[in-house]
């Protein structure tokens, strides 16, 4: 809400369109807090209410993925703790290893496995072969073990929802900021034609309507 308000307050002190007087660094800035107000502010309406809405329609996708993401989060950790035991506040790597290992027994094998072969036949290195397997193997609090595979396989299936949320939300945060680079470079070439042909087109305004908690826009224009 802070952010918005500061934004408001800075367009409404400084979006202003006198013909040669067109700034292409205001133009930029104001497609880089928002877009779609670059264009505005160089009069190209039609342009500016379609990065607008695209950037609408960004940031209400990446909310609803978010909160779908928190969602799928929250039940793969509760599926988690009914079932194995393991708590709800243990880091994502940790969930990653329940996803990967139908128990801490086959994990621990793996990693005993692996270090000895390392460590031991190619290395002689007894010593790192032990300080591995103190960093490295699950302790016996932290253990778990899949009664079956059908537990098995629904807990993967939601972590690979989280998965695929965390990749829909990566998405959202990138479309945001391309059409913000779009909108700032389109601002900037039709801010530069402005200044070319010197055309006087007005001057537009925009300020907070503190009362309605929106904001008002006056355009103005001298026969």
């Amino acid at each position: 809400m802070k952010k918005t308000l500061f934004i408001l307050i800075i367009i409404s002190l400084s979006l202003t369109l006198i013909g040669k007087d067109v700034s292409v660094k205001k133009a930029m800035f104001y497609s880089a807090l928002v877009p779609g107000l670059g264009e505005m502010y160089t009069q190209k309406y039609s342009k500016g209410a379609i990065f607008l809405a695209a950037e609408t329609a960004i940031i209400f996708s990446y909310i609803r993925m978010q909160s779908e993401l928190d969602w799928a989060t929250n039940s793969y950790k509760q599926y988690a703790f009914s079932m194995v035991d393991v708590p709800t506040n243990m880091e994502d790597e940790y969930y990653q290893l329940i996803q990967n290992y139908m128990s801490s027994e086959e994990y621990n094998d793996n990693i005993i496995r692996d270090a000895r072969n390392y460590f031991l036949i190619y290395n002689t290195d007894p010593e790192g072969y032990e300080a591995y397997l103190e960093a490295n193997l699950i302790s016996e609090e932290e253990s778990w073990h899949w009664d079956n595979n059908d537990e098995w396989i629904s807990y993967r299936s939601l972590r690979l929802k989280k998965q695929d949320y965390e990749i829909y939300t990566n998405f959202a945060f990138a479309a945001a900021i391309l059409n913000r680079i779009i909108s700032i470079i389109d601002s900037a070439v039709e801010a530069r034609k402005l200044k070319r042909s010197g055309q006087y087109l007005g001057k537009l305004s925009v300020n907070p309507d503190w009362n309605k908690k929106g904001i008002k826009i006056k355009y103005e224009y001298r026969f």
